[in-house]
């Protein structure tokens, strides 16, 4: 009997450690946190293949949980990040790619594409959005405190 208990929980611990786990660092490129120094970087985690969980424990402790699905932008949203509150939720965070990495960026290289998307809030009330390519990994988050950060597999 122990060991048919132990040949089953052999086998669930086997499965629960195939499901893909990625990490992802975020880097302040504008916001308060950029100002700091050094500025400080996170590690976002994505588990599933086509959607999943999703965790991030900024520097200051606050913590993020939620769900992440693949999506494809099929238009630019013309939201610019001039006044953070108002920018979260977005369709898609058009004009983060192209802050991050270059005016057109998301036009050329996203629209059209697979990414992972997800929104969470902290358990103190932040909210942060996350886009990343599901192939190489790079990708963009933006937060309700103004933070736009460069994420990097």
């Amino acid at each position: 009997m122990k060991a048919g208990f132990a040949l089953v929980l052999l086998g669930t611990c086997m499965m629960a450690a195939s499901i893909p786990g990625w990490g992802e660092t975020l880097y302040p490129v504008l916001g308060p946190m950029a100002a700091q120094a050094p500025p400080p970087m996170m590690t976002a985690k994505f588990h599933g293949t086509t959607s999943g969980e999703f965790s991030l424990t900024q520097v200051n402790g606050e913590t993020f949980h939620g769900k992440w699905a693949s999506l494809i932008p099929s238009f630019v949203n013309a939201k610019t990040p001039e006044i953070p509150a108002s920018y979260l939720p977005q369709p898609n965070l058009a004009f983060a790619w192209d802050a991050v990495y270059g005016q057109g960026y998301f036009l050329a290289r996203v629209l059209g594409t697979r990414i992972k998307q997800v929104v969470a809030t902290g358990d103190r009330g932040t909210v942060i959005q996350m886009e990343c390519f599901l192939g190489d990994l790079n990708g963009v988050a933006v937060d309700s405190k103004g933070n736009l950060f460069k994420v990097v597999w």
